[in-house]
Parts: C-alpha cells; structure tokens; sequence
C-alpha cells in the first residue's frame, strides 16, 4: 500500500507540471483532491438505518479518454461501520458501534453532460466502476461480533455509483453509493462456536455464530480538480 502511495503521488506531481505546461490544449490527465464523509450501515449486524458517520479524502488521478467520457481512480481513507442507540435485539449488549478504516482504491468509468460553453466544462458527471478496499483496523461494542473483530476479511471489493456537479471546472459536489460484493465476515468460516459453551468437548457449529456482515455506505464529496 505505500508502494501505491508513492506511485500515487508520483502521479499528481505529473499531473500538475502538465497543468502548468504550455500543453493544456492537449490535456490527458488531471489530478484532484477529494474530501467528504461517509454514510454508512452493515447488513446482518441487527441494526438498520446509515447511522455511522466517518470521513472520507484522499486523492484522484484521472485520464481523459474523450471530450465526454473519463477514468479515474483515486486512493482515499475511508471510515465505515454502523450504529445503533437501541443497540441488538438478540445480544443485549448496549448501543451497537462498529468501526472500520480502510484504505479504499476505487477504479470509476465517468461519462460528462450538460456543456457549460461560457467555461467550457461538462457540469454534470456520472460515474460507475470498482473498489479496493483494505481493512486498517476494526473495533465492535454492543453488537454480536464484538469478540470476532479479528477474522473481519482484510479485502473488500466493492461496485460503487455516483454523480456529482461541478460549479466550475475546478469545484465538483458529489455522492457515491457503495456495496461490497464479498462478505466483511463469513460465518460459515468461523471461529465456530461450541452447540454446549459450558462442555469443552461439545462439537462445534455454526448455528450458534453472529450472522455474516455485508458493508454498504453513501458517500457526500466535495472535490477540487487542478
């Protein structure tokens, strides 16, 4: 990840000394900077509602593939989760808090409408694609995970579909909605837990383990493209 950090920046810095080149008239790439907040809730965690507010920012690298079409992908740290006040009706534990951070690579096909032929720029942009993500760290109070936190998966990939308007050619407002496509815990891998806690030789099953968890989150973005 730090790699891609620096092959990130090393990106941006291109992108910028083409920007402030004589050849803006042939442009291919623009850089950007994203900041937001996250929405966000966890499906199999007893709780409903994007309750769990997080931030969203990092940076974008985009390619320009045609006066109305984009690729771009941008590496963001990203705060997810969910929560709950009335907490689970099934573990009794209190108000439900999940955490997690990531480290987010998304990957986005975007196509631009509506010319603005004062400023020539496109004020409307909708955008479709992929997204890595790479768990950080991951914390649970109230829930039925709090003590499974450890075998969340590391890797999430996610579909994710925005739009956003831009007000100027450099000032852009957006939203993102995101699912994961694999699951943030697997229940059918454990760790299993005894049919009878009390008699260490009960065999195991996973009729008594939490159930599975799948992320979703909204994203509220403001950008700015140099």
């Amino acid at each position: 990840m730090i790699k891609s950090l620096r092959i990130f920046t090393c990106l941006l810095l291109f992108c910028l000394f083409f920007n402030e080149s004589g050849l803006a008239q042939q442009q291919r790439f623009k850089a950007g900077i994203i900041a937001g907040l996250n929405a966000s809730q966890i499906l199999g965690d007893d709780s409903g509602g994007y309750n769990r507010l997080g931030l969203q920012g990092g940076l974008r690298a985009i390619t320009i593939l045609t006066p109305k079409s984009d690729l771009f992908f941008e590496i963001l740290y990203s705060q997810r989760g969910s929560r709950e006040k009335l907490g689970s009706p099934l573990c009794f534990n209190g108000q439900i808090d999940i955490v997690t951070e990531y480290i987010e690579v998304p990957v986005m096909f975007t196509f631009k409408d509506w010319l603005d032929e004062k400023g020539d720029f496109y004020k409307v942009q909708v955008s479709g694609g992929l997204s890595y993500g790479r768990l950080l760290s991951a914390s649970a109070i109230g829930s039925c995970h709090d003590e499974l936190t450890d075998s969340f998966n590391k890797n999430d990939l996610s579909i994710a579909f925005g739009a956003s308007f831009f007000t100027n050619e450099h000032l852009t407002f957006g939203a993102r909605w995101s699912r994961s496509l694999n699951l943030l815990y697997n229940r059918e891998k454990g760790p299993f837990s005894p049919i009878n806690p009390s008699d260490p030789d009960s065999p195991l099953t996973t009729d008594n383990n939490p159930n599975s968890l799948r992320g979703f989150f909204l994203s509220f973005r403001v950008g700015y493209i140099f």
